[in-house]
């Protein structure tokens, strides 16, 4: 445990702490026993850990004296730190073990992790952990790719689940496409890729139970076939919130009914993550300071290199830049509306075309999260056809 415990004194709260990652605002709370109790990990520190845990342990006193001052912030509260630093090594050690964890380093994992955090889960950090192990534990449920159904003799649905770059949101995302039949998956044409869903699995009161974090249109899902495309605009027509695109809908059923077909029939849908909002904010800001540092001899030197074809790293450090403020930059309101408001207003959606969908605890009303209950299949694609296509 001692090693973990370091890792989060000279990496994770040194990293929180700075503006480099734009997270200042996640502050953990911890009782003075265990504040005084880190002093014994600067015995065997060399010079440069000792420095980072000694700037560490007077960042979490300042953070108590704030919040013992009255101080308006959101906090961590770790009501038991021998229980939380077991549950965040146990953690950290189903993340290394597990396949694609390489994406980003668990440095960075221990660092991204708490931007998941809802209500109560700021209430509970070590049950919020606890929650996390187990996602991990399930991921087994999903293989890579399947072949879904086939549709007709010349379409058949698939699914591609893939590992999450910055695991902001959850561990995986699912998305489905349809592709021209062929024996070889890894040889099919895509035609028509839907959104790709956020999502993980646990056991909640001893029932499989499936949470949604998120439903978006990723750089994986990139094939738009025009015809396929042109025909779901009969389900957009039907739509109550115009809002919702029929994309939303599709995809999202499609899920829906593939884990039906699994045996997951309890739904959460975590409508609020906390530091979501603020994160964005400082994320904005920081890529705007970034925008801010070219000159206009900078940019026109890059121009002169994009026309001749030049990709430097100067190119593709600005394109980088430039992609991150059209993603980014004065949207942390439409970001925050994409995953509360526009995300339930989808599953209004859905239950409104399919009376199989149960709402069973109402956002904000019932309790923190939706909830809902899958009581059959939707079979959105059972009339494609593949010379006259309805959706």
């Amino acid at each position: 445990m001692k090693d973990i415990n370091r890792i989060f004194l000279t990496k994770t709260i040194v990293d929180l702490m700075g503006r480099e990652y734009n997270m200042p605002f996640i502050k953990f709370l911890f009782d003075d026993e265990t504040l005084n109790s880190f002093n014994e990990y600067l015995d065997d520190a060399d010079e440069v850990n000792r420095s980072k845990i000694l700037q560490s342990i007077n960042y979490l006193r300042q953070i108590k004296n704030d919040k013992d001052n009255g101080v308006d912030d959101i906090y961590i509260t770790v009501h038991d730190s021998k229980r939380f630093f077991h549950l965040l090594e146990k953690l950290v050690s189903a993340y290394s073990a597990k396949e694609g964890h390489s994406l980003i380093n668990h440095y960075n994992f221990i660092r991204s992790i708490w931007l998941r955090m809802g209500v109560s889960d700021i209430d509970n950090v070590e049950r919020f952990l606890e929650k996390q192990i187990t996602f991990i534990y399930n991921e087994s449920n999903f293989s890579t790719h399947r072949d879904v159904k086939k549709i007709d003799d010349e379409k058949t649905l698939i699914y591609y689940v893939s590992e999450n770059e910055d695991w902001f949101e959850t561990n995986k995302n699912i998305f489905f496409s349809l592709v021209s039949n062929n024996d070889d998956i890894y040889e099919n044409s895509y035609e028509y890729d839907f959104p790709a869903i956020h999502f993980a699995l646990a056991r909640i009161n001893g029932k499989k139970t499936c949470f949604i974090y998120g439903i978006q249109n990723l750089p994986c899902c990139h094939s738009h076939d025009e015809d396929t495309k042109n025909n779901l605009q009969d389900i957009r027509k039907k739509l109550r919130n115009k809002n919702v695109s029929a994309d939303l809908i599709i995809g999202m059923s499609l899920f829906l009914d593939y884990l039906y077909d699994s045996g997951v029939t309890e739904i959460e849908i975590p409508t609020l993550q906390v530091f979501n909002y603020q994160y964005h904010e400082c994320l904005s800001k920081s890529i705007s300071d970034c925008v801010s540092g070219y000159t206009d001899e900078d940019i026109a030197e890059i121009e002169d290199l994009m026309k001749c074809g030049c990709l430097c790293d100067k190119v593709t450090d600005y394109l980088h830049t430039m992609s991150m403020v059209e993603r980014f930059v004065d949207k942390e309101d439409l970001i925050s509306y994409n995953k509360s408001e526009r995300f339930i207003d989808l599953f209004m959606e859905l239950m409104e075309k399919n009376s199989n969908i149960e709402l069973i605890c109402e956002p904000f009303i019932q309790g923190e999260n939706m909830k809902i209950r899958i009581n059959g299949k939707s079979n959105l694609l059972d009339d494609y056809k593949t010379k006259k296509r309805t959706l």
